[in-house]
């Protein structure tokens, strides 16, 4: 092949490597945009006034410290109201949910609609931090006015080990290495003072 077809074919070979590019981008963007909705599990429905909410979850039971996800929707949907929720742990405390409330300081949460479903409020890999009975009460303003509903969730115990038993089957391996270095470090000291007293005299 002379050097001038060879020259003479490159346009025609990048034009088809960007072709097929744009061709595969193409296809995997849809994968990437068609987030699944959050999963419902279980759901609650509570009387707010004169009208009513449906409280989802995709966990159940619910379990402390776990993350899940939760969706809130009101009759009617969630077009021309705002609504706000307060969550109340076992021990009467107040608390925020989510990194962005508590990084807020926000008591009283806004919700605002669930990332992965603009349809509904909703919080969004949340984890309940404590056993117990918590309380969320919700405040609703829409075309009937203002009305408020509380709704009881129990949490069971954290999944898996004690968290005392977590921690001490982490960090075993670093006091095992700990303690073999001191020993080590013991081992060795009659034969640095030899090396030291070799250098001194």
């Amino acid at each position: 092949m002379s050097r001038r077809s060879m020259w003479t074919g490159w346009p025609r070979t990048a034009l088809v490597m960007m072709s097929a590019a744009v061709a595969l981008l193409s296809a995997a963007t849809p994968a990437a945009a068609a987030v699944p909705k959050p999963e419902r599990v279980h759901s609650e429905t509570m009387t707010l006034g004169g009208t009513t909410m449906t409280a989802s979850f995709s966990d159940w039971p619910l379990r402390a410290t776990r993350s899940l996800d939760f969706t809130f929707e009101p009759a009617g949907g969630i077009e021309g109201r705002r609504g706000t929720l307060r969550a109340v742990s076992p021990g009467g405390a107040v608390t925020a949910l989510g990194m962005a409330s508590r990084l807020a300081g926000e008591k009283e949460m806004t919700l605002v609609r669930h990332p992965r479903d603009y349809g509904v409020w909703g919080l969004d890999a949340v984890a309940l931090p404590e056993e117990g009975m918590w309380r969320f009460e919700f405040t609703l303003h829409g075309p009937e006015g203002a009305s408020t509903g509380t709704l009881a969730l129990p949490v069971g115990p954290r999944p898996g080990p004690p968290i005392l038993l977590s921690w001490t089957a982490g960090l075993l391996p670093w006091i095992i290495a700990g303690f073999w270095l001191t020993y080590r470090w013991i081992r060795s000291r009659p034969a640095r003072r030899r090396i030291a007293s070799a250098w001194s005299g």
